[in-house]
């Protein structure tokens, strides 16, 4: 009985924030950075309210994070008559190396990146949102609650359960 009087004591000492893992149905964690190409231009998810928000945590040595790059570019171009966003946030150990992998993201597919990344250099979302994995992608509906978290790259296989996703979050 002790020690569980102890183990109480001690949890309620631990904010919820330092064990809590985000999960569908919960509202998405507030975040405010810089875009990777210009610092002084900062987006957070407040101001993205009234739009669906593919969030993407990703960094340039992530093999699964440049294979669903190009994708991205696809869905961005698919829903841009849509209150759609892709933000993705990197958190490369210098902004350098993810600068230098959207520019050869540019080159190999003979597209721009048409979606908005940010750059993390404090590693706070991997902080705050606690991916299982590289790359990790969060869908937000529109009033900021998460609706879907999803594992792992996309690719043709498995893009069609993204779109899905989407679809609904923009019902």
């Amino acid at each position: 009985m002790k020690q569980l009087f102890i183990i109480a004591i001690l949890a309620a000492l631990i904010p919820a924030t330092a064990i809590a893992i985000p999960m569908e149905g919960q509202q998405a964690i507030e975040f405010s950075l810089p875009n990777v190409h210009d610092d002084t231009k900062t987006i957070a998810l407040k101001d993205l309210k009234g739009k669906v928000v593919l969030l993407n945590i990703w960094a340039s040595w992530c093999d699964g994070c440049k294979a669903e790059m190009p994708e991205f570019i696809t869905i961005q171009e698919q829903y841009k008559d849509k209150p759609f966003i892709i933000v993705a946030i990197s958190v490369d150990n210098s902004k350098g190396k993810a600068v230098d992998f959207l520019a050869g993201l540019e080159q190999s597919s003979k597209k721009k990146v048409n979606f908005t990344v940010l750059y993390d250099k404090d590693k706070t979302s991997p902080k705050d949102y606690k991916p299982r994995g590289m790359p990790a992608s969060y869908l937000i509906d529109k009033n900021g609650k998460l609706v879907r978290i999803f594992l792992g790259s996309f690719n043709a296989s498995n893009i069609g359960t993204l779109t899905s996703a989407i679809e609904e979050a923009l019902k």
